[in-house]
């Protein structure tokens, strides 16, 4: 990842973009396309941009959420599982993360920290 100093400008990512949609992507013919055309793919790229973020934001968020110290439903002890894949349908597509899961035997549920967050 790019430091704050050497990050792209929001400029720069366009310029990507357009770049990847024009040099034999999906408006290689851009002289024929229309104005919806253009929108239409402009949004699908700008989407995949949109959940490539996300992905990383959720990943992150996970890594700095609270491990649960008792059972949220008991209180009884938890004890740590290995991380998960999850998938989460987002306002622009599916989203897949990781994210740690804590389960209590008791009421034999897991438990994500990161859900919290996230509205899940």
């Amino acid at each position: 990842m790019e430091s704050a100093n050497n990050a792209p400008t929001v400029e720069q990512i366009a310029d990507l973009v357009v770049a990847k949609l024009t040099q034999g992507g999906k408006l290689s013919d851009l002289a024929n396309a229309d104005l919806l055309r253009i929108e239409e793919e402009t949004l699908a790229q700008v989407d995949q941009v949109t959940r490539v973020v996300m992905n990383e934001l959720l990943g992150k968020q996970s890594g700095e959420s609270q491990p649960p110290q008792s059972c949220p439903k008991c209180r009884g002890p938890m004890c740590e599982k290995p991380s998960q894949v999850r998938l989460l349908q987002s306002n622009r597509g599916r989203v897949r993360f990781k994210t740690d899961v804590f389960r209590c035997e008791a009421c034999r549920l897991d438990f994500f920290p990161s859900t919290e967050n996230t509205g899940v």
